[in-house]
């Protein structure tokens, strides 16, 4: 499937409510991996055994994320991944139920105890990077967390290879970006390893998807940086010959203009 419009547009009504955003996942995943099949989902038996084992009711909202595409791994776990059912647990400070880890555990994405009884409850942020194991909001709903989730999941996947490449986000970098490119109708959102500094904003155009995210490295200039990645080689060229960026060398193609490895 082609992708015409891109990410923003599949994305664009996912602030309507949580529905959309199940649609949206569903559409990004038809134009950028494969489309999702009742294979790719958890049945809910499996999500109750977790609710006995915590003593906790889940909400709707993760239900319905593990019964759409909780086993694909290309949309959630090539980096920091969606938990299984039966890897939920809490946050250190025994408050959050974590649904989501940084894959060396120094950070995670969880739902407020509070919180459960909502059907798309607020999501917060714990990180080592945060004084005393404490956390921060994330996102005000499980839904958009999920969104975000596939889309940085889809490019930690193609960022260190010949689908992607990155520079220092200038003031420069970031006015050409906003005038190519479409913002992504997620809110900003803060970043697991600099959770304190400039948050992460998505933008996206046909075939290729772009975040902006911090950069604690102080040499950086504007502490931030921009990603891009594509769905070819050449939706990555494209960027980095309209962007004024300081981009580094290509990695090079393994075989010419294939689909992305593995999808």
């Amino acid at each position: 499937m082609t992708d015409r419009h891109g990410p923003a547009r599949a994305f664009g009504t996912a602030l309507t409510g949580r529905t959309a955003v199940w649609k949206s996942i569903e559409a990004f995943a038809r134009a950028w991996a494969r489309p999702l099949t009742p294979a790719d989902g958890i049945p809910p038996g499996e999500v109750r055994k977790a609710e006995q084992r915590l003593g906790l009711r889940l909400p709707a909202a993760l239900y319905e994320t593990y019964a759409l595409f909780g086993r694909r791994q290309d949309l959630t776990a090539v980096q920091n991944p969606l938990l299984l059912p039966d890897e939920l647990l809490l946050d250190p400070s025994g408050e959050l139920l974590v649904f989501r880890s940084e894959n060396q555990g120094c950070a995670g994405w969880g739902i407020p105890l509070e919180k459960l009884a909502h059907d798309d409850p607020p999501v917060s942020l714990f990180s080592d990077c945060l004084p005393d194991a404490s956390w921060l909001p994330y996102l005000d709903r499980v839904s958009s967390a999920c969104a975000e989730l596939v889309l940085s999941e889809t490019v930690m996947a193609r960022r260190y290879g010949p689908y992607g490449r990155e520079c220092p986000a200038t003031a420069v970098v970031v006015a050409a970006v906003e005038a190519m490119c479409a913002p992504v109708d997620l809110p900003p959102c803060p970043a697991w390893y600099h959770p304190e500094g400039d948050p992460v904003r998505w933008y996206s155009a046909p075939g290729k998807l772009l975040c902006l995210e911090p950069d604690p490295d102080e040499s950086v200039p504007d502490g931030s940086v921009l990603v891009v990645v594509g769905r070819s080689e050449a939706d990555v060229r494209e960027v980095v010959a309209a962007v004024p960026g300081d981009w580094p060398a290509a990695e090079p193609v393994p075989r010419a203009e294939e689909p992305f490895p593995g999808w």
